[in-house]
C-alpha cells in the first residue's frame, strides 16, 4: 500500500470513500470464532473494522494476533453500519502489522494515580485528545485576535533576574553560579517592548510556588497579556 493512498478517518468518512487506506493504532479489540472486530484510531477520530475468517482465513489469523495499541495499516470497503461506534464499518482486505504492543496498562476506570503514572500513554486516550484539541483551538484564537488588531507577538526568558509580583511564590532555580527564578508574568520586559512593538502580547507558561497543593492552586498555567500604548481605560474596557 502507497502512503499516497492514506487518508486520516475524519477525510475518509468527509469525503464519502467507499474503498479505504487507512493506518493508526488499535484502540479496541474483540475477537470471536468468526470474525475480528477492532476499533482503529489516529489522530482525528475512530472507525471499527471487521476481518471475517470466511472471507480470508490467512488475514484473519493474522489480526487475531492484534493487541491494543499495535499500529497497522489497512485497507478495505467503508459501509453505513449503524451498530458501529461512530456509524460506519470497515471491511478489512488488506492488513499490514508494523508492531504489536506490549499489553497496555490503562484500562476503563482506573484510579487518578495510575493515569499520572502513565501520562504519556493517556495522552492517546479520546478524552485527552480532545482536551489537546480544545486547547490548539484556544490557543489558535487568542493568537488571531490579538493579531487581528494589530499586536505584535512578544516573548519574553522563563529565566527571571527578579520578582515580578509576590516575592512568596517565586520558584528559585540555581542558574550557574547564580539565582535565577521561573517567570511570573511577562510584564517587566513588556514595559520595555511596548515603546518599541506599540501594541504587545504574549501566550506563555507562568510559574507559582504555591503553599498549599488543592485542585484551586496551581503550580504552572498558561497566561495571555497584553500591553499597548496610548491606550485609555474605555478603549481597554472595550
Amino acid at each position: 500500500m502507497k502512503d499516497s493512498k492514506y487518508t486520516t478517518i475524519e477525510e475518509a468518512l468527509k469525503k464519502h470513500l467507499t474503498q479505504v487506506y487507512l493506518r493508526g493504532w488499535i484502540y479496541r479489540e474483540r475477537k470471536s470464532n468468526k470474525f475480528v472486530f477492532i476499533v482503529l484510531r489516529d489522530e482525528s477520530d475512530i472507525i471499527q473494522c471487521v476481518i471475517s475468517k470466511n472471507k480470508n482465513q490467512e488475514l484473519f489469523e493474522t489480526a487475531e494476533k492484534l493487541t491494543i495499541e499495535s499500529s497497522v495499516k489497512i485497507s478495505g470497503e467503508l459501509k453505513k453500519d449503524v451498530r458501529a461506534p461512530t456509524g460506519f464499518e470497515v471491511s478489512v482486505s488488506e492488513l499490514e502489522i508494523i508492531q504489536i504492543s506490549e499489553p497496555f496498562p490503562i484500562t476503563e476506570h482506573q484510579s487518578p494515580e495510575l493515569l499520572y503514572d502513565n501520562r504519556h500513554l493517556w495522552l492517546r486516550s479520546r478524552k485527552l485528545n480532545a482536551v489537546l484539541k480544545i486547547r490548539h483551538t484556544i490557543v489558535g484564537a487568542i493568537h488571531k485576535f490579538f493579531r487581528d488588531h494589530g499586536y505584535y507577538e512578544f516573548d519574553a526568558p522563563i529565566f527571571q533576574p527578579s520578582m515580578s509580583e509576590g516575592g512568596s511564590t517565586l520558584f528559585e532555580v540555581k542558574y550557574f553560579e547564580d539565582k535565577v527564578y521561573l517567570s511570573q508574568s511577562w510584564q517587566l520586559y513588556a514595559e520595555a517592548g511596548v515603546f518599541s512593538l506599540g501594541k504587545i502580547y504574549n501566550m506563555g507558561p507562568t510559574f507559582r510556588a504555591e503553599k498549599s497543593k488543592t485542585s484551586r492552586h496551581l503550580a504552572e498555567f498558561w497566561m495571555a497579556e497584553m500591553e499597548a500604548a496610548w491606550m485609555k481605560l474605555d478603549e481597554l474596557t472595550e
